[in-house]
């Protein structure tokens, strides 16, 4: 694994500056959560804050088919992003037709699960249905001003919370279509003004910043060609943001004012899924296995821990620690209290010590782990993509607290939605739901399967 430096940054001296804003600091940024809103109250992107950690209080720990339920209600069409929260609004995307050539951005009452408004449109970039290309696979991002919806078409669409289009593009009109065999699954990233779109494909690759406020490109910066699903994240460093993309050999830093590579971790492989992971001043990067599903000693050095770090005023990075055993297949790591959790595609937690990279636990789960972790208090919860949840203790030891079904194992009748868009499981099953994302605001979890969405805790 090699690190190349940029030699300038903003053109300041980081030891002279705070040197990371808290995950709440960066909510507010982010956010600029009113007076009116609790701590945990939003959600507002993939991911929470780029963390996986809420501050939301008396969150469940238990639940089943016929307990601590609020509602589930069906969604049209079929969608693998996570729910988002902003106030008492719940948002979700999907996609519909046989070449995905329509498009739904929905909004849902949080508390009683009421459709408040929807947007129907038609896609820019038409693709063939299937089970490993993306399928309404990005999750948007909100703010106090509105949604921001991307979709593997090409097209992002920014709404007010009313569900007013405030304006819109198409990427794929402004700088072509989108190439590989299974589509586009990054989400944006947000700062108070700016969106980030990582687009990785098989075509010219790009880092994307949008102002939100009418819709227009900041700067683009061209990428060596790779292909990924990986989402940006943001990181501050000396109080100002950056955008950091872990992506398919590499993970890069980029000045989100300007779009300039300021530092870059190489040799990094198996990248392609799971996002980096943001806390403080500590970087976490995941990476799966090889397509033989073999765990070779590079691609478990992939799984590793950086740290921003500053000398003599330019930034840089340096590799904290590198995981042995851990790997993490589809899920983004997570660190919380001290430990940095990874969990592979089938259902394998491996805990570590946050600071040193000392090998904690490695324990199976109940089921293959698609969604990524997420933390609150002193719990870290683990979303099985069966519908089987892990609810762990936060801490140095392997304890689990509850294992909650969502769904029961029996395969049930498909829904009308199911039987029309093709809800499909592992070997072919059309009739089991997949548990692809999670939201938590406030009590409640806000759980996305294909074509279902549900609100745990009532």
């Amino acid at each position: 694994m090699t690190i190349a430096k940029r030699p300038t940054y903003f053109g300041i001296h980081m030891k002279n500056h705070p040197r990371i804003l808290s995950p709440i600091a960066l909510i507010v940024l982010v956010s600029s959560v009113s007076a009116e809103s609790s701590p945990g109250a939003n959600w507002p992107a993939f991911r929470g804050a780029g963390d996986g950690v809420t501050p939301a209080k008396n969150l469940p720990a238990e639940w089943a088919p016929d307990k601590n339920i609020g509602w589930k209600i069906d969604l049209p069409g079929y969608g693998q992003s996570a729910p988002v929260v902003w106030g008492n609004h719940v948002y979700v995307t999907a996609v519909s037709g046989d070449n995905r050539e329509k498009g739904f951005v929905l909004a849902y009452d949080a508390t009683t699960g009421k459709e408040l408004w929807r947007h129907e449109f038609e896609t820019t970039q038409k693709a063939k249905w299937g089970y490993t290309i993306s399928r309404g696979a990005p999750t948007p991002c909100a703010d106090a001003n509105g949604l921001y919806a991307f979709f593997e078409g090409g097209n992002l669409i920014a709404f007010t919370h009313e569900g007013k289009v405030r304006w819109e593009r198409s990427l794929v009109t402004d700088h072509g279509e989108f190439k590989g065999g299974h589509g586009v699954g990054s989400s944006p990233a947000q700062t108070a003004d700016t969106l980030f779109l990582l687009i990785d494909h098989a075509g010219p690759c790009y880092l994307l910043a949008v102002e939100k406020a009418t819709g227009k490109t900041k700067w683009k910066t061209d990428r060596t060609g790779k292909m990924s699903w990986t989402s940006p994240v943001i990181a501050m460093t000396g109080g100002h943001p950056v955008v950091v993309a872990s992506s398919n050999g590499s993970v890069a830093g980029y000045a989100a004012d300007t779009g300039k590579e300021v530092w870059r971790v190489d040799d990094v492989t198996g990248n392609t899924i799971p996002s980096a992971s943001v806390l403080g001043d500590v970087v976490l990067v995941g990476a799966g296995a090889n397509r033989g599903g073999k765990e070779s000693a590079k691609e478990t050095k992939s799984n590793c821990c950086l740290s921003l770090t500053s000398a003599d005023g330019k930034p840089g990075i340096t590799v904290k620690w590198t995981a042995k055993p851990g790997l993490a297949s589809y899920a983004t790591p997570l660190a919380h209290q001290g430990v940095a959790y990874f969990v592979n595609e089938v259902g394998v937690i491996s805990g570590h010590d946050l600071q040193t990279g000392k090998s904690l636990f490695s324990e199976r789960t109940a089921g293959p782990c698609w969604a990524s972790p997420i933390a609150a208090g002193d719990r870290v919860y683990f979303f099985g993509k069966n519908g089987t949840t892990t609810v762990l203790k936060a801490g140095k030891s392997f304890e689990v607290i509850a294992t909650n079904k969502l769904w029961t194992d029996t395969p049930k009748p498909k829904s009308k939605t199911e039987e029309k868009e093709g809800s499909r499981s592992s070997g072919g099953d059309y009739a089991d739901p997949v548990l692809y994302g999670v939201a938590a605001a406030d009590s409640a979890f806000f759980v996305r399967t294909g074509t279902s969405l549900y609100r745990i805790g009532k």
